[in-house]
């Protein structure tokens, strides 16, 4: 009987060691008179201790006492690590340890060596305790926390320089912008980020600058080219455009780097056709984009000239609060504000005027002064704010939005019939340059509707199952990923019918309706808008019918439910042309 419990015994043990082999794991267990019961060989791979010191029945306090001779020290603090360790100190530290019901924590045993060790003290007293070798892991993570850093130091690098640098990936999509490059655009990386040069730039430009790309990135070879830009703002903006390719392949990028030498050129010579006396650029420099918007310069100059000359010139090192509901007019002036010395921020109702004036109150920060837009609700109560701030009032009509309304309207004035284009009213395309037309046959494609279908959905199952049933329909359709892009598709392209989903990032499909309408006014069309609703709602209905959509239909859809709606609001619709 005791021959074969003894050979069980052994066969067992024999199935934990090679359980530890597997799970690379060393298992020392102790019991509740801290007496050595088991210890897997792998325990010497950690500590080069003698084997005889792992025997059953070995003493805690001397198998501690045994790792401490070999110099090796764990559970002491970082702090604590340069100053001598006494020996019986430590050797009762880990005891202590020893005997908490779970301890779980990773040691570093030398400069690359870690260990996780995991304690745990059973009912009965006894004792288990598990190391593993983590040290791989522990570099990885290590280098990953230095990656993040270099890259973190590298990003902050690129932000600062002053020169615009980009980057793009295989499909020639932004992929890193720096604050210089966005500056140009007047925009911000996130409306540059994942875009193309097609959506900054004109056709002529951004068919060379993807040409230009595309050769970088195909061949490897640099490319340097001194362009002439124009800035949003309107200021000249002479650059040495350099290319290049970077990235193991298959992962290959496109660097750009725009050397700014325009106080060079300023400060230099003229701008020749032929060569440069200057910078010696044969050929002088090529002209590039336009990034000036006349639109958002002329509402800048109308904002400006309702602001006293003292308020713009004195405003270096003074605290300004715009308040005004126009987000448009909150960008306008709080950048000018800035870009002057000033320290600016906005509000856009009343109750964060109060609670802004009260917080600076209590905070003891003085308002300098204080422009309030008239389009304000109270605005005449928060002119008298009791404050004693100086306040500005101003009446900004026709920014925004309604812009090209005031236009419009200032024209007419100034013709004798009742509207200046006589019986034809031309759409307003505000994504693409400006035409006049009069002949209707002869008008761009996008003023008489080159799509079909414009549908508006964030999801992209969704936006599958549209593409397919309508191109199974035959029915031409964009999509747009949220409501502020399906209000530029509409302006762009003039569809005959929109399939707005209600609930949307950036803008959602009421608030896009609603812009749809009131852009409508200006042209006298319509264009059948039907809401795209996971329920409905009473209330949803109703909302979806205050915006002036026409009808709705409830997901999942289906072919023959396209098919229905298209039927009924655009296959028997006209060719759209300009009443």
């Amino acid at each position: 009987m005791n021959d074969v419990a003894s050979s069980d015994a052994h066969i067992r043990l024999g199935m934990f060691e090679a359980a530890c082999d597997i799970l690379a794991a060393a298992v020392i267990v102790y019991d509740k008179n801290d007496c050595l019961v088991f210890a897997s060989r792998q325990v010497l791979r950690y500590f080069p201790i003698h084997a005889d010191t792992l025997k059953p029945g070995s003493r805690l306090r001397d198998v501690l006492g045994a790792i401490f001779d070999t110099g090796v020290r764990y559970g002491i603090p970082p702090e604590q690590r340069h100053k001598a360790v006494n020996r019986e100190e430590w050797i009762s530290a880990q005891i202590s340890v020893h005997w908490r019901e779970q301890y779980d924590a990773v040691e570093r045993l030398s400069r690359d060596r870690w260990l996780h060790f995991r304690k745990r003290r059973l009912p009965n007293g006894y004792n288990v305790t598990t190391l593993v070798d983590v040290s791989e892991q522990k570099k990885q993570e290590e280098q990953w926390r230095s990656d993040l850093d270099r890259i973190a130091l590298t990003e902050a690098i690129l932000e600062t320089l002053p020169s615009p640098v980009i980057v793009k990936d295989r499909n020639l999509a932004y992929i890193a912008a720096n604050k210089a490059f966005c500056a140009i655009y007047n925009a911000t990386p996130e409306g540059i980020l994942g875009r193309t040069v097609w959506d900054l730039a004109d056709a002529e430009n951004a068919e060379r600058i993807e040409r230009s790309d595309r050769h970088v990135l195909e061949t490897g070879e640099p490319s340097v080219l001194p362009e002439h830009v124009i800035r949003a703002d309107g200021s000249d903006l002479y650059i040495l455009t350099r290319k290049y390719r970077i990235g193991a392949p298959g992962h290959h990028v496109v660097v750009t780097i725009m050397d700014d030498v325009t106080a060079l050129v300023a400060g230099g010579s003229a701008v020749s056709d032929g060569e440069d006396a200057f910078l010696r650029v044969a050929g002088g420099f090529v002209e590039g984009q336009n990034c000036f918007d006349p639109v958002r310069d002329a509402e800048r100059r109308l904002l400006l000239e309702q602001l006293g000359v003292e308020d713009l010139r004195g405003v270096s090192g003074k605290r300004v609060l715009v308040a005004t509901p126009n987000t448009r007019i909150e960008e306008i002036l709080v950048g000018e504000f800035k870009a002057r010395g000033g320290d600016c921020c906005a509000v856009r109702s009343r109750h964060e005027f109060d609670s802004f004036l009260a917080l600076a109150t209590q905070h003891d920060l003085a308002i300098d002064l204080i422009i309030l837009d008239d389009n304000m609700p109270d605005h005449e109560a928060m002119a008298g704010n009791g404050h004693g701030i100086a306040t500005r009032l101003i009446t900004p009509d026709g920014i925004g939005p309604d812009f090209m309304r005031v236009l419009v309207e200032e024209h007419e004035l100034l013709s004798e019939n009742d509207s200046p284009l006589g019986d034809i009213v031309t759409p307003v395309s505000f994504s693409d340059d400006w035409y006049i037309a009069t002949d209707i046959t002869a008008m761009l494609p996008a003023a008489v509707g080159d799509v079909d279908v414009l549908v508006a959905e964030d999801n992209q199952i969704n936006q599958f199952v549209f593409s397919q049933i309508l191109e199974g329909l035959g029915i031409s359709h964009r999509i747009a990923e949220n409501g502020e892009e399906a209000v530029m598709l509409w302006r762009k392209h003039q569809p005959r019918l929109v399939l707005m989903d209600i609930s949307m990032p950036v803008m959602n499909g009421i608030d896009a309706a609603r812009e749809i309408r009131q852009a409508e006014e200006l042209t006298g069309t319509h264009t059948p808008i039907v809401a795209v609703t996971a329920q409905a709602l009473n209330v949803d209905m109703q909302n979806c019918m205050d915006a002036g959509m026409d009808d709705y239909i409830t997901k999942p859809v289906s072919p023959d439910m396209i098919e229905a709606i298209y039927r009924r609001y655009a296959a028997g619709k006209l060719e759209k042309s300009v009443a």
